[in-house]
């Protein structure tokens, strides 16, 4: 049951909305390196550029269209502002498409241009490269779930990482950021207690077998925490009518539906029940918090973020919305956790090598990696230590930002960038 727990959540955080796929016009078809700079060369910073490389899942299933132009925009921004120490940033960021077997020959490929940083952002693929980047013992840093990569712990079953245990903890090199796997189920229900519910169910994909297998998770979490469940309801993606269950629900006191699934299970749950007379609330997490969901007209969503929130009046939040702008990334690609999430990682790299030498290595980034202690960057990530001697259960981000979405506007109940971690720090 465990493994299969395992395999649900991280497929249910990656939830992304389902009309990102394939055929998105959004989508760079990156295909080799791509030698961004993100300024002319006469006025590229002196020293001697450094490669990022990295493989994003623009254009699958659970892709995220404008990711790579959210690590362009970085780029441009950071060598606008002298580079690395000097050093202008140069990236080699390959579309996986969602698919495995593509993105093992692309990280060979990226792996071979040396880069000293490797991004990942792959929901899809991350699992069958994690035992390729962790043998590199280059950098890995990005906005994942997979605890084959990034490790992490399930707290409602008090299980922590380690060489023995059913979850690994990050190796090394690998440098978790945004919150890990386990947490990214209890972050919806600490949100559904955030915005006030007081019953949850969970409505899970019929056609994914690990659509509802973190419901024990969910009824774990939930119940430590005070909030009743009604369980797990498996329902087709591609119905047309969701009354039955939504009856249900509102028959048994339900305020909080977690939605398991794509954007079209969302929005065929959201028309039933409404119709049928919910005025309770949805749950959407992580990466789901995006695209068309996020824009239902009347619609109230709560969870968590994995990145911090967009939308909050700080100086550092308009600093990255600037940046971002001048990239060229819509709206829709600002207004994302994954994007807040790739923007701390890459702040929280730069500030690491602030003192970057003059003939960078990954050898040598990755020794100034260990040099981060107690590091929030302002409040754009949770406190984050990594210890060089203790690679294990400390690298588990277990912290997110709770949120809630009214009437078209989103909030973080906790004020600011206030974040909340379970079980508490």
């Amino acid at each position: 049951m465990l493994a299969g727990v395992i395999v649900a959540s991280t497929l249910f955080a990656a939830c992304s909305d389902d009309d990102k796929s394939s055929d998105s016009t959004d989508a760079p078809e990156t295909t080799g390196a791509t030698d961004t700079t993100g300024a002319p060369e006469s006025t590229l910073p002196p020293k001697s550029p450094i490669v990022i490389g990295g493989t994003f899942d623009t254009s699958g299933l659970t892709g995220v269209p404008e990711s790579i132009k959210v690590v362009e925009a970085w780029a441009t921004y950071i060598n606008a502002m002298g580079g690395i120490n000097g050093h202008p940033v140069e990236l080699d960021i390959r579309d996986t498409a969602g698919d495995p077997a593509k993105a093992a020959s692309q990280t060979t490929e990226v792996l071979a241009n040396d880069p000293v940083l490797f991004l990942v952002q792959s929901s899809s693929t991350e699992a069958s490269q994690a035992e390729a980047l962790i043998a590199s013992g280059i950098p890995i840093m990005g906005a994942g779930y997979s605890p084959a990569l990034w490790g992490g712990s399930i707290a409602a079953f008090g299980l922590e990482c380690g060489p023995d245990a059913p979850i690994p903890c990050a190796a090394s090199n690998v440098f978790p950021i945004s919150t890990t796997f386990g947490a990214v189920v209890d972050e919806q229900v600490l949100g559904a207690q955030a915005a006030g519910a007081t019953k949850l169910a969970v409505a899970a994909c019929a056609e994914v077998e690990a659509c509802s297998q973190a419901g024990p998770v969910f009824e774990a979490t939930a119940k430590a925490v005070g909030i009743a469940s009604v369980g797990t309801t498996k329902v087709s993606s591609t119905a047309t009518d969701y009354s039955a269950e939504c009856i249900s629900w509102i028959n048994q006191g339900v305020d909080f539906i977690q939605i398991s699934g794509g954007a079209s299970l969302a929005e065929g749950l959201y028309a039933s029940c409404t119709d049928q007379g919910y005025t309770g609330i949805f749950g959407a997490s992580a990466g789901s918090v995006s695209g068309k969901l996020i824009t239902l007209d009347g619609i109230t969503l709560a969870g968590g973020l994995n990145g911090f929130p967009w939308f909050v009046d700080d100086p550092l939040v308009a600093e990255y919305t600037e940046a971002m702008k001048a990239g060229g990334v819509s709206d829709e690609g600002i207004h994302s956790p994954t994007a807040t999430a790739l923007w701390s990682v890459l702040q929280l790299f730069a500030k690491a090598n602030a003192d970057l030498v003059d003939e960078p290595t990954a050898a040598i980034v990755l020794e100034n990696m260990y040099t981060i202690t107690d590091e929030t960057l302002g409040g754009l990530i949770a406190p984050t230590t990594f210890y060089k001697d203790q690679p294990g259960p400390e690298k588990a981000r277990n912290c997110f930002w709770p949120y809630i979405l009214k009437d078209g506007e989103f909030t973080n109940p906790l004020g600011g960038l206030t974040v909340q971690c379970y079980p508490e720090v």
